[in-house]
């Protein structure tokens, strides 16, 4: 029993690592380095057209329409759906045992954004097309009483590709119960939130960095949600199993 304890624990501290603390130091390293090494502007360079003085993609029917709108009504769309299987559980057997994952996917999808949401209005950082040199108003990047522009909302994290990083949450509902169905929830996620951010990048409402910030936002709302619903209640029938295993093994 004693084994089993020690076992659990090394485990459990082997999720923290790899689910906390290894994307947190690779997130805040990735944005330190766009942001230090000129990557960040440099994207926002190549998105700018200099000689019309405007972003080509800002308005463009494939950014605006397609990925800004589009994409955030999809995410909507899915998070209604799985709302109504999660009112439907009460009457259908089959959804009862998909409740903790349901409600938990529906969380972050709503808590994500408005996590992200809650950043950009703590940050002072500016957006790309306010800046001076992109056509805008504003010389300096972060919100200066020089610009006029002290108590505005700041551009960080990227608000857009939240509703594509919240589907991460994916990750963590199927994590024990469908390990493969979850790493593809996963890559679903990150790949959607960085198509959704990319758009923005290109129309010049936010720096790759930003998106990075968003994609760390997400993965820790989501990260939180699931330790205290549904990991709790798998290391508790984990600590409860242990014993009974232990007796078959011996």
């Amino acid at each position: 029993m004693t084994t089993s304890v020690s076992t659990s624990r090394a485990s459990n501290v082997a999720f923290w690592i790899t689910h906390f603390a290894a994307p947190l130091g690779a997130g805040v390293a990735a944005i330190f380095w766009l942001q230090s090494s000129g990557w960040d502007r440099a994207a926002i360079d190549a998105a700018f057209d200099p000689a019309s003085g405007k972003f080509p993609w800002r308005h463009h029917w494939l950014t605006e329409d397609v990925i800004h709108t589009g994409g955030k009504n999809l995410v909507i769309a899915l998070a209604a759906l799985v709302a109504l299987a999660l009112l439907a559980s009460r009457w259908k057997p089959a959804l009862v045992r998909w409740r903790g994952p349901l409600a938990l996917f529906l969380a972050a999808v709503v808590l994500g954004p408005l996590a992200t949401g809650l950043g950009k209005n703590l940050s002072d950082a500016r957006c790309p097309w306010d800046l001076a040199r992109y056509g805008g108003f504003a010389v300096h990047e972060h919100n200066n009483a020089e610009d006029g522009t002290l108590g505005r909302r700041g551009c960080f994290p990227c608000g857009q590709a939240s509703a594509g990083f919240a589907l991460t949450a994916g990750y963590f509902a199927l994590r024990r119960r469908r390990p493969r169905a979850a790493r593809s929830a996963l890559g679903i996620g990150l790949v959607y939130g960085t198509i959704l951010g990319a758009g923005r990048v290109l129309q010049g409402a936010h720096y790759p960095s930003h998106v990075v910030g968003t994609a760390l936002v997400c993965w820790n709302v989501s990260l939180g949600l699931y330790a205290l619903t549904l990991k709790r209640r798998e290391d508790q029938c984990d600590t409860l199993t242990a014993p009974i295993e232990s007796l078959r093994a011996s």
